[in-house]
């Protein structure tokens, strides 16, 4: 019965009763025949009799109703605390929205899953909205709409994102039911909603896991807590041919290959229980019986209690690693093409011997024998035929020293020996001249007949050296020692050598700042005309003036700076100095024609000096006709074609060109008369012996001869005594330069006059 229909009862009770009384009372009234003013009286009292009757009643019923109300307000108090206890115990939020007054009640929970405080959401829908993330908000509107057209009450699910006061967005899952009224039109959408962004994270990842699981390339196992294998997956069964039906329920012993002891499971048992995992190499077998290595990590797998529940192994098939490996340790270790110890291993070796020599009181040679000359098989034949060479030069090493000693090849063209039963240097030296004459009977390769000869250097230890780097250093300076006395022999370390390599770093040294710090002088040395007996032009020649030595002579670095390649920056730091020179002697009306200038062969092979001489020509103002390059006849000829177009680009440029130390190399006369060249240099080695040398004199004479025929001029170098200017001059020779002409000095002492 509801609150309309107990008022109505209530009422229309009191009217019946309220109706008998005024009727049976009035007829008892009359019926007593009393006076009016009784009457009167009988009528007041039964007004009041009346009134407290009903009164009674009253309070009777409205007390009745009050106590029930109050058990119904405590029934109703209790529910509701319950449910907001639900609530908090699962943080879960309330909502309830009245659809026929259009306001919606938000719980405490609510408010504390977006971050806020109590009654800050409105009431309307508007302010939820907002919070609702943009990219699910037309999702949900569809949904509502649906879910508002049911017919009957309907219950609700969704998934959506909801701002929180940090900014951030929180996926909340919804849970509602649609009421409807007495007519079927929607009243009232209640329901709660919880925060699941966790756990959707948690199912990502471990739908992640899975997927990495099932596609990962390592083979993975799960057992159970006795070690019951529950899970592979289908990595397990690439690599050990098992397939899930074969594997499941059994141990993982079936796997093991029987070739580690009792005592490495012991261990590695031992480590996962202490330390709840292990990892390192172990050999199983595949179902074909196949033993091979695999790099495994085990892991304990602890639940929520901290009770052991599973092991799960991890595990690679290193096979191919191994055997990468291995051949790996083999390259790091030896010479590709030889296949011999290469330097790494060598040194290994020699140390190893050394400390050998330093306990059992022994001695022994360390040698290195290197190819003469080699570069020239290299250059004329090509490096496949030099590769060959150096094959067979091992091979042919390695037969002569048989398995008593360590033969390695240090790189390029130098072997090394390791030989520790040579203690006396008499036995070391047969030994070095025996690899030496093996080296002398010729090679066939590739159809072809190469001979080649070699030098080798020794160095005895502990006498010699005790250290790995002193024995390399001074076996290469006793090889440096045996190159310099004529090749294709051999020599021993000896402490001057020592000193003359101590000597030579240090110039390399000092002569890297030797531009920097302006130690460098040019110094010009006056060339001569026959006819006329006149000067007609300077070469510039570099001297260096050390700071602590004085001036050191050009002998001593100029072939250090060529082997050092710093060369080529000399060689441009003079070309500068001496176009500017002659420029200012040219301002002061000094009648020079040309500055001649040397061209090393390092800076000629790179094929720019063209452009060099023409920016120095164009810094310094000088016309490219005062300026003569000298560049030697040797360089000419390493790549003749490429020396000969480099030639025409400096000949267009405008300057003068000379053949230096003609004669000394192997010119082809065919290329030679192509060359776009003024003048050859006839090299002084051939001047020193005139006029007496017939040798000389007969290739003075023939280079004079071919060079006019070719329409050259020649400079003969080196003229010291006053016959051979005489000779020179009956011979036709164009141009002299030496000690008797003039003496190379600085542009202060040159007498130009």
């Amino acid at each position: 019965m509801n609150t309309r229909q107990g008022a109505l009862r209530l009422t229309l009770n009191y009217l019946l009763v309220a109706g008998l009384w005024i009727v049976f009372s009035d007829k008892l009234v009359a019926a007593l025949e009393l006076t009016a003013r009784q009457t009167e009286q009988v009528q007041v009292w039964k007004g009041l009799v009346f009134v407290l009757l009903t009164g009674a009643l009253l309070y009777l019923t409205i007390n009745r109703h009050l106590r029930n109300q109050a058990t119904i307000g405590m029934a109703l108090r209790a529910s509701e605390e319950r449910l907001s206890l639900a609530l908090s115990a699962t943080e879960d939020g309330l909502w309830d929205w009245d659809l026929r007054n259009r306001s919606v009640y938000y719980s405490p929970g609510y408010h504390a899953l977006l971050g806020m405080h109590e009654g800050e959401l409105s009431t309307d829908r508007e302010q939820w909205q907002e919070l609702l993330h943009p990219d699910d908000r037309a999702p949900y509107q569809r949904a509502l709409n649906d879910l508002l057209q049911a017919e009957e009450d309907t219950s609700s699910e969704h998934s959506f994102r909801l701002r929180h006061r940090d900014g951030s967005y929180r996926w909340v899952l919804s849970r509602g039911r649609l009421q409807l009224d007495s007519l079927g039109r929607p009243a009232r959408f209640i329901g709660t909603v919880k925060d699941v962004t966790q756990s959707r994270a948690d199912a990502d990842s471990l739908r992640q896991a899975a997927a990495v699981f099932e596609s990962t390339q390592e083979g993975v196992l799960v057992t159970d807590a006795q070690q019951t294998i529950v899970h592979i997956n289908p990595a397990f069964s690439r690599i050990t041919g098992y397939s899930e039906a074969e594997i499941l329920g059994k141990h993982p012993t079936l796997l093991k290959s029987g070739r580690h002891d009792e005592t490495f499971y012991q261990h590695l048992w031992h480590t996962l229980q202490t330390q709840g995992s292990w990892s390192g190499e172990v050999w199983n077998r595949r179902k074909d019986g196949e033993i091979y290595p695999q790099w495994q990590c085990i892991r304990a797998i602890q639940d929520a209690n901290g009770l052991l529940s599973h092991y799960v192994a991890v595990f690679s098939d290193i096979t191919v690693l191994k055997h990468s490996q291995h051949e790996l340790d083999h390259l790091v270790h030896h010479d590709p093409l030889s296949g011999l110890p290469n330097r790494l291993l060598f040194s290994e070796r020699v140390e190893h011997a050394l400390q050998r020599a330093q306990r059992d009181a022994r001695r022994g040679a360390v040698l290195v024998i290197d190819l003469d000359h080699f570069k020239h098989i290299n250059e004329s034949l090509g490096h496949n035929v030099g590769d060959m060479l150096l094959k067979a030069a091992g091979e042919r090493l390695a037969e002569q020293i048989g398995t008593g000693a360590t033969l390695a090849r240090l790189g390029g063209d130098e072997f090394a020996v390791l030989s520790e039963d040579c203690g006396l240097a008499e036995q070391a030296g047969q030994l070095a001249q025996t690899l030496i004459d093996c080296l002398d009977e010729p090679f066939m390769l590739d159809g072809q007949e190469l001979f080649i000869s070699a030098s080798a250097g020794v160095c005895l230890y502990p006498g010699d050296a005790q250290t790995v780097d002193q024995v390399l250093r001074n076996v290469d300076s006793a090889l440096f020692k045996a190159k310099s006395s004529g090749r294709g022999g051999f020599a021993f370390y000896d402490q001057e050598q020592t000193e003359y390599a101590r000597q030579r770093v240090e110039l390399i040294a000092g002569m890297r700042h030797a531009i920097e710090n302006g130690e460098l002088r040019v110094h010009y040395q006056p060339l001569h005309c026959l006819v006329g007996s006149r000067m007609i032009g300077v070469e510039a020649l570099v001297r260096w003036q050390h700071p602590q030595r004085g001036l050191v002579p050009p002998g001593e670095f100029i072939p250090v700076a060529e082997d050092s390649g710093m060369i080529s920056a000399i060689d441009a730091w003079v070309l500068e100095h001496a176009c500017r020179q002659m420029v200012t002697w040219r301002a002061a009306g000094h009648s020079l024609e040309f500055v001649a200038v040397n061209v090393s062969s390092r800076l000629f092979s790179r094929g720019e000096l063209d452009q060099r001489v023409s920016q120095v020509l164009q810094a310094t103002g000088l016309p490219a006709a005062c300026l003569e390059l000298e560049v030697t006849e040797s360089a000419v000829m390493d790549d003749p074609d490429q020396a000969q177009a480099l030639l025409e680009r400096l000949r267009a440029l405008g300057v003068r060109l000379a053949i230096d130390d003609f004669g000394t190399g192997y010119s082809s006369l065919a290329r030679l008369k192509r060359l776009p060249v003024h003048k050859l240099k006839l090299d002084q080695s051939f001047v020193a012996g005139l006029p007496h040398d017939k040798d000389d004199l007969a290739i003075t004479r023939a280079v004079i001869a071919l060079a006019h025929s070719m329409d050259l001029k020649v400079l003969a170098e080196g003229v010291e005594r006053a016959e051979q200017l005489e000779h020179l001059r009956r011979l036709g020779c164009d141009y002299v330069q030496g000690y008797f002409i003039g003496r190379p000095v600085s542009h202060e002492e040159l007498k130009l006059s």
